[in-house]
């Protein structure tokens, strides 16, 4: 692909005409992504946008799963650069990878443009670059830039939809890697309700439980993705072209990569009749057309890095997360959840088939302990294996849901959600060698025996407090 400034600028319009020295467009509200944004009924910009220091020689990497927003984020920050630091449009660049094959191609392209930008000004210049996942290698382009010294003065905030390992001297570019999670309850809530959210807090929660639970009930249909939840405002529904979009997007992906989507399906499948159970890789092997455990061990890696699902690990004796033992699966969000639900068991209308089965009470205990799940994995930004486990006795067949680990700290966290709560589901912490924890119920709110007994939504409004 021959690469030059008039290419580049189909992608940056706020650029001068070529040989006119006159601006194309006067305001950034044109684009379609910032129009689009303008125009949803519920818009929500992440802390993001004021943490991001763009005044330094930076390289951020904004991670996060497809319809997150990291487009929109990027857009925002051009926005804001142009509009309220009144930076030379000039000076700012973007791009979309999704034209581009090598790290040799994006690094002509970024060349270009600083080369043309230093022989006018010696002012500091903005890259911004999405779907950098696309580019395999990517880190290598930077390294080479930044080698070069060509990234002097320059702040560079890259948009990846997949996490991926490099372990190559030359890809250890120095980053400042940033979670794009989708919203959780407390941030639902503010959203839909900013009267309610701003009244809650933990002295008068019981008064405001009721409504909670009302909008407890649509978090666990839409989640926390903005179009969807942009969809159910406008429509009272989830369109089925966001889900459509969004498994084509992940297919497209898995296949790019030169996996089998069918094995994907089944692996999905088999994910979903066993969420929050223990799953050994060669349970779903025998179980699908993969030959080998260690397939279905990278197909759910893939899945991971791409923050669709999330692996959850056993602990051992000494609470260290163990890969030999099965590990439980989970989606990053209630949205996935339904997504694939649907999809594996043939549905053409996934909101309606959401809608019927959400009460359902296998369906909605698997939930229930996913949408927790979800809110402690946000709480730690992700984290590795080490930062989430369960634990469980095989012979008295116990188990602790979440073992949330703080440095040398490990919070216990059992669900109970619509059981009555007994004597000896409190000695269970005992028995696991934990002196404190936090038993999630439906209704019943109380400490006892240094162990705090709470109700969903309050454990998910207030769960970062909870577990510092």
């Amino acid at each position: 692909m021959d690469i030059d400034l008039e290419l580049l600028s189909i992608q940056n319009p706020w650029w001068r005409q070529l040989g006119t020295g006159e601006r194309l467009i006067k305001s950034l509200d044109f684009d379609p992504v910032i129009k689009s944004f303008a125009s949803q009924p519920l818009k929500w910009k992440p802390k993001i946008l004021s943490e991001l220091d763009l005044g330094r020689d930076n390289t951020y990497v904004l991670y996060g799963g497809r319809g997150l927003g990291k487009t929109t984020i990027l857009k925002l920050l051009i926005k804001k650069l142009v509009i309220e630091k009144k930076t030379e449009p000039d000076n700012i660049f973007y791009y979309s990878c999704h034209n581009l094959d090598t790290y040799e191609e994006l690094n002509e392209l970024v060349k270009i443009f600083l080369n043309w930008r230093r022989t006018e000004t010696d002012k500091r210049l903005f890259i911004f670059i999405d779907e950098i996942s696309l580019i395999k290698n990517w880190p290598k382009g930077f390294y080479y830039l930044a080698k070069a010294k060509k990234l002097k003065k320059v702040t560079v905030v890259l948009a990846s939809s997949r996490w991926e390992k490099f372990s190559n001297k030359a890809e250890n570019l120095p980053t400042r890697d940033k979670i794009i999670a989708s919203l959780d309850f407390a941030e639902f809530v503010r959203l839909f309700n900013p009267k309610l959210s701003a009244k809650v807090n933990k002295n008068n929660y019981k008064n405001y439980q009721d409504q909670l639970e009302y909008y407890l009930d649509i978090y666990f249909l839409t989640g926390g993705f903005l179009p969807c939840l942009n969809s159910f405002q406008k429509e009272g529904m989830i369109s089925q072209n966001i889900y459509n979009d969004y498994f084509y997007s992940l297919t497209a992906d898995i296949a790019k990569l030169g996996r089998d989507v069918i094995l994907l399906r089944q692996i999905l499948e088999q994910v979903i009749l066993n969420l929050g159970q223990p799953l050994g890789y060669k349970t779903i092997a025998h179980r699908t057309k993969a030959k080998i455990h260690l397939t279905i061990a990278e197909y759910l890696e893939i899945l991971e890095s791409m923050f669709v699902i999330k692996m959850v690990y056993q602990s051992d004796s000494k609470g260290k997360p163990t890969s030999r033992k099965a590990k439980k699966i989970y989606f990053i969000d209630p949205f996935l959840f339904w997504l694939f639900y649907s999809h594996i068991n043939g549905s053409l209308d996934y909101w309606q088939t959401s809608r019927e089965r959400l009460h359902r009470q296998d369906v909605f205990n698997a939930l229930v302990e996913n949408v927790v799940f979800s809110h402690l994995v946000k709480n730690g930004n992700g984290g590795g294996k080490e930062r989430l486990t369960y634990w469980r006795d095989n012979i008295r067949k116990q188990e602790i849901s979440f073992l949330v680990h703080q440095g040398k700290k490990i919070m216990p966290v059992l669900l109970h959600y619509g059981r009555e709560i007994e004597d000896k589901d409190l000695k269970i912490f005992k028995q696991a060698g934990f002196g404190q924890g936090i038993i999630i119920s439906r209704e019943r709110m109380e400490n006892k025996d240094n162990i705090k007994i709470l109700p969903l939504t309050y454990f998910l409004l207030f769960h970062k407090e909870l577990l510092k």
